[in-house]
């Protein structure tokens, strides 16, 4: 089958080689997909340059998320055939940039017919982070201010609209006019701009000094440390990812005296109870048209370093997604 490997880190465009290799083994627990459409996100470069957290052995196969068909699964899985979207075995390897990959059973969920692969490669990691951290972790109320940061990558225009689906506030912070754009497309109330260091006392001022009640950070590093001049009193830091390349320490002293709390949001710690009740609720949300289809760029198989590479410069606007199997524009 075709794929894409990973031999040694480094930038996408450098390292990612298309091979042909044999199709991966099916083990206990896990599904055997045929791959239509996988999303493309920061982790995926991350991986390639080896400071991820998931640091699978050379060569490896990148690529997180998925829509396809079921090929074959272990007992009491998905039937051969149905449609699915899921998150990939990629921490061993078995990515989802390949015409196959392997799927932990416990992380495949049924595609319904009103995704289509466009929206189900991309859907199930950033809404269900940020269900998971607005819902589970910050416990967001009606009538709150959210602010989110990196709100024009896949995990920020989902926040934002679960946040004005919940009854929020929403200020976004985009780094250009095109994605702050599309954050106020979305439904952000605000949008900032996120290269000025002064956004904190914006946020202050949008918010009569009171701040975000709510803050969904994904950017981590400098953005994480300056976010904690903006939350209000007894508000939520939600540490969701780190896109900067560096997480942050939080500042104990600057805590204690606003009585705010950061909060970790891992969806890995939820079982699958606990995920498929996430799921039907975003999936509730899509079916009623409360999340928006995003702007995709569709990109095929042999253009997947130039893809990756753009997100890597942060030159991606909207959801990329490598297309598989079937016709893409790109």
């Amino acid at each position: 089958m075709r794929a894409w490997q990973v031999t040694e880190n480094g930038e996408p465009k450098d390292v990612l080689q298309r091979v042909d290799r044999p199709v991966p083994e099916v083990q206990d627990g896990m599904i055997r997909v045929a791959v239509d459409a996988a999303g493309l996100g920061l982790p995926d470069v991350f991986m390639c340059r080896g400071n991820y957290a998931f640091k699978p052995a050379f060569p490896f196969t990148p690529g997180q998320e998925i829509v396809g068909r079921v090929i074959e699964s272990a007992a009491g899985g998905p039937s051969e055939g149905a449609r699915i979207m899921a998150v990939t075995a990629f921490f061993l390897g078995a990515g989802g940039f390949a015409d196959e990959a392997l799927v932990l059973a416990g992380s495949a969920f049924d595609a319904p017919d009103f995704l289509a692969d466009a929206d189900a490669a991309g859907f199930c990691i950033p809404y269900h982070t940020a269900w998971i951290g607005l819902v589970n972790r910050a416990h967001l109320e009606a009538g709150e201010t959210v602010l989110v940061t990196g709100a024009a990558g896949s995990s920020g225009t989902a926040a934002i609209q679960v946040a004005k689906a919940r009854g929020a506030r929403v200020i976004a912070l985009a780094s250009d006019e095109e994605k702050r754009g599309l954050c106020r497309t979305l439904g952000a109330d605000e949008v900032l701009d996120s290269r000025d260091d002064e956004f904190p006392q914006q946020v202050l001022e949008l918010t009569a000094g009171r701040g975000a009640d709510v803050i969904f950070e994904v950017v981590a590093g400098e953005t994480f440390m300056r976010c904690q001049r903006c939350v209000a009193s007894e508000g939520r830091i939600l540490a969701v990812g780190f896109a900067s390349g560096a997480w942050a320490n939080a500042s104990t002293a600057r805590l204690v005296q606003t009585n705010a709390s950061v909060l970790g949001v891992y969806v890995g710690a939820y079982d699958r109870t606990q995920m498929e009740a996430i799921h039907a609720a975003v999936l509730d949300l899509k079916a009623a048209g409360r999340i928006a289809a995003l702007p995709t760029t569709e990109w095929v198989f042999d253009d997947l370093p130039i893809a990756l590479q753009q997100m890597a410069d942060r030159g991606a606007v909207g959801k990329s997604v490598l297309r598989i199997h079937g016709p893409a524009s790109g």
